[in-house]
């Protein structure tokens, strides 16, 4: 027992450790090329070549500031693309083709409901906790750059579901029980993001994306359901800018009014996570043990 932990938290920690190496490795250079391309234009003096490790001087004018934002979506972007390839290099989970077709369509359209719903009443559950963002400036420069929507939107949400479900929870789910697979993963998950708010609300919509991927045998919904949180995220920061105040003066909760409508609007788009729950569980065929070996990943 003891042997197979640790070789689950050696497989996990490998993982992180590959990608993190890939996110220093392709961010580093694009910010060194972003450093030289500010310099030949002129927006920072050469002296700030030598200073890397420092992007202050890149922050503080428009120009420099869209060619830093610029730098960071095409790291993002490259670092993404190469952790997906590795994992079909090692086998850690191979994305084919097939993947588009391996849910019927009644299931398919309860998982991406239920994915749907789960996001309205997690993202209410979590505002409700006051949590620090420390990544919505960036997040808002990304959604003004073409590769950073791309990267946002698509590519990260497909890297994620890949790497967290397929190549972790899938691995956790060949070793171990299905209800510590589905929560360890999730914890992963919402810690890998390093940010207050963002942690809480990837575990909990890790454990929503967890059990499906358990339940389907697929990635195809949590992928889509990924999309579409993330395309919701980029909307919002489009629609409510970091620096512009929100309609409202103290946050989600300003009045009673508010708190009760947030209060109808938890339970009510819960309550359809539920129903919608149920609904592809039983549309499903009871999950066959041994779960799936990795080589029937599509």
């Amino acid at each position: 027992m003891m042997k197979r932990i640790l070789g689950t938290v050696g497989h996990v920690i490998m993982l992180i450790l590959v990608y993190m190496a890939f996110q220093l490795c392709f961010t580093f250079v694009s910010m060194f090329v972003a450093v030289l391309y500010a310099a030949f234009k002129g927006y920072i003096t050469v002296d700030g070549i030598a200073d890397i490790g420092n992007y202050s001087s890149m922050l503080s004018t428009p120009d420099t500031n869209s060619i830093y934002v610029g730098a960071m979506a095409v790291g993002l972007l490259l670092s993404s693309l190469a952790m997906l390839l590795f994992l079909h290099l090692v086998n850690g989970y191979r994305l084919q083709p097939g993947f588009l077709r391996s849910m019927q369509p009644r299931p398919l359209f309860y998982s991406t409901m239920l994915v749907f719903t789960s996001i309205f009443s997690l993202n209410i559950l979590v505002q409700w906790f006051g949590l620090k963002d420390n990544v919505a400036e960036l997040l808002d420069g990304l959604t003004h750059n073409v590769v950073g929507v791309l990267t946002v939107a698509l590519v990260a949400p497909l890297l994620e579901e890949v790497m967290f479900r397929g190549a972790i929870q899938g691995y956790m789910l060949r070793r171990h029980s299905p209800a510590a697979s589905i929560v360890c993963a999730a914890l992963v998950f919402g810690i890998f993001h390093l940010n207050p708010i963002q942690s809480v609300y990837a575990t909990l919509i890790g454990l929503v994306f967890g059990w499906i991927y358990y339940r389907t045998g697929s990635l195809l919904s949590v992928i889509l359901g990924h999309v579409l949180n993330n395309s919701m995220a980029v909307v919002t920061a489009l629609v409510f800018p970091a620096d512009k105040a929100l309609p409202f003066p103290n946050g989600l909760v300003s009045s009673a009014a508010q708190l009760a409508s947030e209060i109808m609007g938890f339970v009510f788009f819960g309550l359809l996570s539920v129903y919608f729950a149920v609904k592809l569980h039983r549309s499903l065929s009871p999950v066959q043990q041994p779960w799936r070996d990795v080589s029937d990943a599509i």
